[in-house]
């Protein structure tokens, strides 16, 4: 087979004529597909992939296509780290291809060394092969950008890797991608905020290359894009406890608080508000108490904003509370605050009753993260509490969800049902619907959904009521709700008809 292999690969170099080079590739990519375990080690021990490398230097794009399949399927017959060993010099000229298919295939054979830590060390060792790949980061392509991108946060989390990385070419490497404009700066930052909350290490030397502190100042620039584009990667550092406490440090979270409070005077502050709300709310999700008792006016503003109802930004306002609200402490820091999540609920239900689509599901989404506890989380004082925030928001809260799920339209249908699902999966919940007039037929009812989303979506509620208190619903009820949970989602019942012939 090497040998088979070995000749067609000649005959390529051979050929003039592109057609029949993509007949011989044909060929080789079947018998590929068909190797036995011993033709594939007689191939990684006897094939010299030189000969294919000069088939990329193609102008016909399919064809180097091809030319880069086959050598993906070659590369999986090799053990990790061969190809590096054997072609390291191949490997650095095809970083710098003129097609983006060839950057990728060399790139992505280099992710696969550097993400095993067995033979990332291969690799550190070469400066130039490094330099390269930083500078692929400002690739025109994102696929060829993406993985330059994950190379260089491998390498940030090995210790052996960190000790490199803001050093020497590879820093200077990384400091003129910051020039280059915005797009590739971000691309920069990006790599350095992973490699910062990846390990105490990792966030101390990104801190001594001086990059964080460059993504902190766009903070303070007069674009409002630009530093809303350095809220998002920040919260990622926020993430982390070392992060949270470094973001302090510098005082970061301090003059982020500021801006929230002086947002009236900027004229601009709605375009940076929703950026403002994300960070906090990602970081509220994971640390709800720091946020909650050092930074109160970030919950002040946020729920301003949605007693405002201002629709430019209370959609972002909505999926704050609703992240805020995911895990058990963020509900008890936001019922700690008294009446104002009760009268947030209520501006809830105003807004899932009467604002446009596209807000009242970002509404109907928000309050099924306010409601929802794990079943493992669920205990006596928790559930009081999504109980007492559901009663508190209009005169009859179930009434008004039940009648978003027989609305006609899927997306609306879909997000009430959700709603409804993680009623089901808490008691008294169980109890409101087990009491409520006609619902339990409609749950049970499959002819009334056309849409697929909304059969998944009242299949769930159906299979939580079935997994819920065995004392709730009369023995009948439990037993169809169990069969219907067993038929799945799509099940369609086929009614028999037995038509009999008369005889005359």
């Amino acid at each position: 087979m090497a040998e088979w292999l070995h000749l067609k690969i000649v005959r390529l170099n051979e050929l003039n004529n592109v057609e029949e080079k993509k007949d011989i590739l044909s060929e080789i990519k079947i018998k590929l597909g068909s190797l036995n375990n011993r033709e594939a080690e007689q191939i990684s021990r006897n094939l010299d992939f030189g000969l294919l490398f000069a088939q990329l230097t193609s102008d016909d794009r399919e064809y180097a296509n091809d030319v880069c399949n086959v050598l993906k399927t070659l590369f999986g017959i090799l053990e990790l780290g061969d190809v590096y060993e054997r072609y390291s010099s191949e490997l650095s000229q095809l970083i710098i291809h003129s097609d983006p298919a060839v950057r990728s295939l060399a790139l992505h054979q280099i992710l696969s060394v550097v993400s095993d830590p067995r033979k990332i060390s291969l690799l550190l060792r070469d400066t130039n092969l490094l330099v390269a790949v930083i500078n692929r980061i400002g690739d025109d392509s994102l696929m060829v950008s993406k993985c330059a991108a994950c190379i260089m946060k491998e390498i940030g989390r090995h210790p052996n890797g960190l000790q490199i990385l803001y050093t020497g070419e590879l820093l200077r490497s990384f400091a003129r991608l910051l020039t280059k404009n915005d797009v590739v700066s971000f691309r920069v930052y990006e790599v350095v905020v992973d490699v910062a909350r990846s390990s105490k290490e990792g966030l101390e030397a990104s801190a001594r290359s001086g990059f964080l502190n460059s993504l902190f100042e766009i903070l303070e620039s007069e674009d409002i894009l630009l530093q809303v584009n350095a809220l998002e990667i920040l919260s990622q550092l926020a993430l982390t406890e070392e992060g949270l406490s470094y973001l302090e440090q510098q005082e970061v979270l301090r003059k982020l608080v500021q801006k929230i409070a002086q947002a009236n005077e900027n004229p601009l502050s709605n375009l940076l508000i929703p950026g403002l709300m994300k960070f906090f709310g990602n970081v509220a999700r994971h640390w709800p108490n720091e946020i909650f008792s050092k930074y109160p006016a970030v919950v002040s503003a946020l729920f301003e904003v949605i007693e405002s109802a201002d629709q430019t930004i209370l959609g972002v306002a909505l999926d704050t509370l609703g992240q805020v609200s995911v895990r058990p402490e963020g509900k008890y820091a936001l019922q700690a605050l008294g009446n104002a999540m009760p009268s947030a609920l209520r501006k809830i239900a105003e807004v899932i009753q009467r604002m446009p689509t596209t807000l009242r599901i970002r509404g109907l989404e928000s309050l099924a993260l306010i409601l929802d506890v794990p079943k493992p989380e669920q205990d006596n004082r928790i559930l009081s509490l999504t109980k007492s925030w559901f009663d508190s928001m209009c005169d009859d809260p179930l009434g008004m969800i039940v009648a978003l799920c027989r609305q006609p339209f899927a997306d609306i249908r879909q997000a009430g049902l959700q709603v409804l699902a993680v009623l089901a999966s808490q008691v008294w919940g169980q109890e409101y619907v087990s009491s409520y007039p006609g619902l339990v037929e409609f749950l049970l009812d499959r002819n009334v959904e056309s849409f697929k989303e909304c059969k998944e979506a009242k299949y769930e509620v159906v299979k939580r009521l079935a997994e819920g208190e065995q004392d709730v619903f009369d023995p009948d009820t439990m037993r169809r709700f169990r069969e219907f949970a067993s038929q799945g989602p799509h099940y369609v019942e086929i009614s028999t008809e037995v038509a009999i012939e008369g005889g005359s």
